[in-house]
């Protein structure tokens, strides 16, 4: 779906879902490059600001939020693409279209103010996102390490996951406006005043995603820690377990032992008493104690 707005001073070229046939008509209607229809078309086109010195046209890649965190597409890109006359946006969800579109009500004089309030808001349901991030990194902080479920295990490792891409997203974000801070400058026509505001404008963008970008490494931080904690604890109890097992596994080998030289046709110690199988028994739970016994004492030692 595409929509053609006629500003004040530029056109802007709203697509939705783009198709291509759609944007063959548009890209020659307003001679824009045709390298940016796999821009628009590619639904996992990474962050960049670049320049066409044909045309006389830049492009700015950004990833904006697609979903929660639950879900296992998380971002998706977002086209700007813009000359002194016409800027053109591209996006491929509802949701991501709705928030470029609300930046259009705006009292708009220029396309760079058009640009940086599109920027400004896809940013937010990044902090919206570090909220959510926050409540679960918190919950599994809090969470009472000597219970560990497999559930839990689950979750975090999916949120480690999903932390990755965010993270990802935020720092190619950051290096696609630093890269447009420059595209601005020398290819729309701002007056000294402008110019300044735009660097003033950039330069506060570029702080906010920077902020993002920090908060997002801290929670992750916070994650891996937790996760590491998780791991120390689940192999400690391993490692009891398969103490106790072992101690076990020979203290129950000693009555198979016992009984086995009895059982053999040989002359034995005791073996011709009517109470030799009393013996027996006497004599595997002595080895059994004394077996424990030195376990314990050898425990201590090491303690």
């Amino acid at each position: 779906m595409i929509k053609i707005h006629k500003l004040k001073n530029y056109i802007w070229i709203e697509v939705v879902k783009p198709q291509a046939d759609e944007l063959d008509k548009v890209i020659a209607t307003y001679q824009l490059p045709l390298k940016f229809k796999n821009y628009m078309l590619d639904r996992h086109e990474q962050p960049r600001a670049t320049y066409d010195p044909i045309t006389d046209t830049s492009v700015v890649v950004i990833r904006a939020l697609a979903s929660g965190l639950d879900s296992p597409m998380t971002t998706v890109p977002i086209f700007l693409g813009f000359n002194d006359d016409v800027m053109m946006t591209a996006c491929h969800g509802e949701a991501q279209a709705k928030l470029v579109n609300q930046q259009a009500n705006q009292n708009l004089m220029q396309i760079s103010d058009h640009i940086f309030a599109i920027l400004r808001a896809l940013l937010s349901p990044y902090f919206d996102m570090l909220d959510e991030v926050s409540k679960r990194a918190d919950k599994f902080a809090s969470h009472r390490l000597g219970v560990i479920t497999n559930r839990q295990l689950a979750t975090l490792t999916t949120l480690k996951t999903r932390l990755v891409y965010l993270r990802s997203a935020t720092a190619g974000n950051l290096v696609a406006l630093e890269e447009l801070a420059g595209v601005l400058k020398q290819k729309l026509r701002l007056t000294t005043d402008i110019e300044q505001q735009v660097t003033q404008q950039i330069s506060d963008l570029v702080i906010e995603y920077k902020q993002c970008q920090a908060m997002f490494d801290v929670q992750s931080n916070v994650v891996n820690e937790t996760e590491a904690a998780y791991g120390n604890i689940l192999n400690n109890r391993l490692n009891q377990t398969m103490k106790f097992l072992t101690v076990w596994s020979l203290v129950l080998a000693i009555p198979p032992i016992v009984s086995g030289f009895y059982g053999m046709n040989v002359k034995l110690p005791f073996a011709g008493r009517n109470e030799a199988w009393i013996d027996t028994l006497i004599l595997t739970i002595a080895l059994m104690v004394l077996m424990l016994l030195i376990y314990r004492h050898r425990n201590k030692r090491q303690r």
